[in-house]
């Protein structure tokens, strides 16, 4: 069966997201967590480490990922996480962010190929042998043909697994994906490829199999979130109109992540800024419901968010 991948969003699929999900939804193959940056203090936050700990992951399924554009950095903690027992580790070189990409750092060390390149080969010569290092790239800084020597230069390490996400830097997530460089990409890499970009639906991963030859995986992020059975629909072999969000389980899964996190964060504005951030995904689901979405929003409880997302499940349930 072919994998899917859950895509790492920062503030959004950490430990806790990731293993709520697997517990109500699931059909994801590997968990890809939000980058770690390690630095000159050679120490993870207690937050980073809490997203890597292995008491709160499942190492056989979880992938953490680095962002930095030091090799004495990224080898430090590919030791470290090596020892907590994981087998792979992903390095970022798709983060858009203004303020990562002016660090040099994800999609912004791409502008730098020589430098790249000089980091990669001092990774891969020293990188222990039980260690697969994947990448998540995009095509470039500034124009899209760049790939074509980025494409050359990861060609020359073996990386376990490519993920391609077919925009440039400058795109951000609105302009369209540039679909054209994944199928050069199809064409060159000596590396498995995995596509990550704009799917959102069971007919989207289909197409992105049928198009690609020997694709080893899709992986999805917003899409995902927003419609959490869409892996598993996927799996078992659904078609979209099969996969419609189920407002039960849905509330045992949404009251599930508020528990948890009321539990560790503190206070009730950080776990209603954390609701709130899941709800910009999942408020697709509910078009008829655009008054209880704005309620939710301007909630400032957690009584009060319960209340109206009790509502508007409980209105769900007696539409369908």
């Amino acid at each position: 069966m072919n994998k899917i991948y859950l895509a790492p969003l920062e503030g959004v699929t950490d430990s806790i997201y990731r293993n709520t999900f697997e517990r109500y939804y699931g059909g994801v193959d590997k968990y890809f967590t939000p980058f770690i940056s390690p630095n000159s203090t050679f120490k993870f936050t207690t937050r980073e480490f809490k997203d890597i700990d292995p008491e709160k992951n499942d190492v056989t399924t979880t992938v953490p990922q680095i962002l930095t554009n030091k090799s004495e950095h990224f080898l430090w903690a590919v030791k470290e996480i090596a020892a907590l027992g994981y087998k792979e580790i992903n390095y970022n070189l798709g983060c858009p962010s203004g303020t990562v990409v002016a660090k040099k750092k994800g999609s912004g060390l791409l502008y730098y190929p020589e430098e790249l390149d000089k980091l990669l080969y001092e990774v891969f010569e020293a990188l222990p042998s039980n260690i697969e290092i994947s990448i998540k790239t995009r095509l470039g800084k500034i124009e899209p043909e760049e790939f074509y020597e980025i494409l050359d230069i990861y060609n020359k390490y073996q990386i376990s697994e490519l993920t391609i996400h077919p925009r440039i830097q400058s795109d951000f997530y609105k302009e369209p994906i540039r679909p054209e460089f994944f199928e050069y990409a199809v064409e060159h890499s000596k590396a498995p490829l995995v596509f990550n970009g704009d799917v959102i639906t069971i007919e989207g991963i289909k197409d992105k199999y049928r198009k690609y030859d020997n694709l080893n995986a899709v992986m999805i992020g917003r899409g995902l979130i927003a419609n959490p059975g869409l892996a598993t629909g996927y799996k078992k072999g659904l078609a979209d109109d099969d996969i419609k969000l189920d407002p039960v389980l849905f509330k045992k899964f949404h009251d599930d992540l508020l528990s948890r996190y009321t539990e560790v964060l503190s206070g009730e504005k950080p776990v209603l800024h954390r609701m709130k951030e899941f709800l910009s995904f999942w408020q697709a689901n509910f078009p008829a419901e655009e008054k209880l979405i704005k309620k939710l929003r301007k909630s400032n409880r957690i009584s009060e968010y319960r209340d109206y997302m009790n509502q508007l499940i409980s209105s769900t349930i007696s539409a369908n």
